[in-house]
């Protein structure tokens, strides 16, 4: 590629294949999403964002079918109008090639570039993947929601089954981010936000060792030790993070204790099953989410160096 206009006819090429397999990625989502709506019925189970609050449940099919169905065949014309797209620098690029010195063999870039935009594009197919788990699993989750409430449990056992779901919900989270926080401070690497607002104290510090009065040797001495002394201090501060992280966990197993002590005071076996069916379904999705976010969530995630 030793031109301008071959490089631009393969870069139109690969913009092309890229948008072609991204809108396949979103057909592929929707039509798992309407396929869950239609298996599981849940178009007729409407949850308000009062009640997905209460339960720790999520919206997932808050959108009408009539939506769902008018997203899916705009999916469909965008993939109509990537195909025709992609078709006509193809042939473009087919017809370019015969004259091209030295010959580019089309097969061969052909496979490059499906192998370029495909490891491009797999942070996407995963979070794509990740989407449609979650589908299913909010399915389940509402499925197991409407089961408790068949049973026709009183205003005594909704409430304290709403607690234990919440209280279960809240400890996963707490511990879910001292699983995030223990890993931050392992690999040193910090939430941006807190990294922004603690280097912020260098504002005022930098200019001060600009001053002319300071000798090279005394500026890089000085230097180093702010940092070094910054850098600790971050740390010192994630591990007090930690700390409390561990606390608010003790108190959530304290509070999950008491009420499960209340649940076998108060429900039958038949409502005690379905209300532990969904706490190990909540655990299980919770499982889920949280590997998803430690495969992706350091990626960006500033490294604090210890020089």
């Amino acid at each position: 590629l030793d031109t301008t206009e071959k490089v631009q006819l393969v870069r139109q090429v690969i913009e092309a294949t890229n948008n072609l397999y991204y809108y396949d990625l979103q057909r592929q989502l929707w039509q798992e999403y309407y396929n869950i709506g239609t298996k599981e019925d849940v178009w007729r189970r409407k949850i308000t964002k009062s009640a997905a609050k209460q339960h720790r449940t999520c919206r997932s099919y808050g959108l009408p079918k009539h939506i769902v169905e008018e997203r899916q065949k705009a999916i469909t014309r965008q993939i109509q109008h990537g195909i025709n797209e992609l078709q006509k620098y193809a042939i473009q690029l087919q017809n370019d090639l015969q004259q091209w010195q030295p010959s580019v063999d089309l097969n061969i870039l052909s496979t490059a570039i499906n192998k370029l935009v495909m490891s491009a594009q797999r942070r996407l197919r995963q979070e794509f993947d990740y989407k449609t788990r979650m589908l299913v699993f909010n399915s389940n989750d509402h499925h197991l929601i409407t089961k408790f409430y068949n049973l026709r449990p009183d205003e005594e056992q909704i409430y304290i089954t709403k607690k234990i779901w919440q209280t279960i919900a809240d400890l996963l989270k707490t511990k879910g981010q001292e699983e995030i926080l223990r890993k931050r401070i392992y690999l040193r690497r910090l939430p941006n936000k807190f990294d922004r607002l603690i280097d912020q104290s260098l504002d005022y510090i930098e200019p001060m060792l600009m001053n002319d009065v300071l000798d090279k040797d005394r500026r890089a001495s000085l230097s180093s030790r702010y940092s070094k002394t910054i850098t600790q201090y971050k740390f010192e501060l994630m591990t007090l993070n930690l700390d409390t992280i561990q606390a608010v966990i003790r108190g959530h197993q304290q509070l999950l204790d008491d009420l499960q002590s209340q649940l076998f005071t108060t429900c039958n076996s038949s409502l005690i099953q379905t209300i532990q069916d969904r706490a190990e379904a909540i655990k299980q999705q919770h499982e889920f989410h949280l590997k998803h976010q430690l495969d992706t969530f350091f990626d960006e995630a500033p490294t604090t160096s210890n020089e």
